[in-house]
């Protein structure tokens, strides 16, 4: 209950995407776009996660809940490639699924970047100050890595435990053979640069005038 009260000021911005789903469904009577509550509560749970570690003094438990928030939080951001679903129906404006896409991604960008806040400034007690951008910048590269695993490999945050191995020899093959895939590792500097850009830019806003 701590955590929903919390973090209840970002109700009003889940119902108003909850609505437009529920309406583009009655409307057109098709659950097309009915995976994105599920894309959100998978974003939920690397703040949750962030959370805890805050709620935690035991040191082991404090890195556990950092991995778990570091397993999950690809998902936060992943909602933003659902705009490759984004296109012309002829059951529904096209501007409504825009905004039915855009209000989840951008609800997925809030909660992965404030629970990467609480993580960096749990970090900023754990490990030398000096070294927290360089770590940041690398949790970002990490996440869009797993945004490339989630979007193209289909692989899941819970895989690490239901498929290790098969996660594993995809991973190994990506890292063994750079070249060939240029691609994955592009997207993933890419991803991740843009991803530790907008938070840098975030987080100067609230000091901004």
């Amino acid at each position: 209950m701590q955590f929903y009260h919390k973090y209840k000021w970002m109700a009003p911005s889940f119902y108003f995407f909850i609505t437009l789903l529920a309406a583009r469904i009655i409307f057109t009577g098709h659950i097309t776009f009915a995976f994105l509550p599920w894309n959100l509560f998978l974003a939920v749970l690397p703040l949750y996660f962030a959370h805890k570690l805050h709620q935690t003094e035991g040191r082991w438990k404090q890195w556990m809940y950092a991995g778990l928030w570091l397993l999950f939080f690809p998902n936060a951001m992943y909602i933003v490639t659902d705009l490759f679903h984004l296109m012309s129906r002829p059951d529904m404006p096209l501007w409504f699924d825009l905004l039915l896409l855009l209000s989840a991604g951008i609800n997925g960008i809030v909660l992965g970047y404030l629970s990467l806040g609480l993580i960096e400034n749990w970090l900023s007690y754990t490990i030398n100050p000096k070294y927290l951008k360089s770590v940041i910048f690398a949790l970002m590269l990490l996440c869009g890595y797993g945004i490339y695993l989630g979007r193209y490999d289909r692989w899941n945050s819970w895989d690490v435990v239901a498929d290790p191995f098969g996660l594993f020899s995809d991973i190994s093959y990506d890292v063994v053979h750079p070249f060939r895939n240029w691609d994955v590792w592009m997207l993933t500097v890419l991803f991740g640069t843009w991803m530790y850009l907008l938070y840098g830019y975030i987080k100067r806003l609230k000091t901004a005038g």
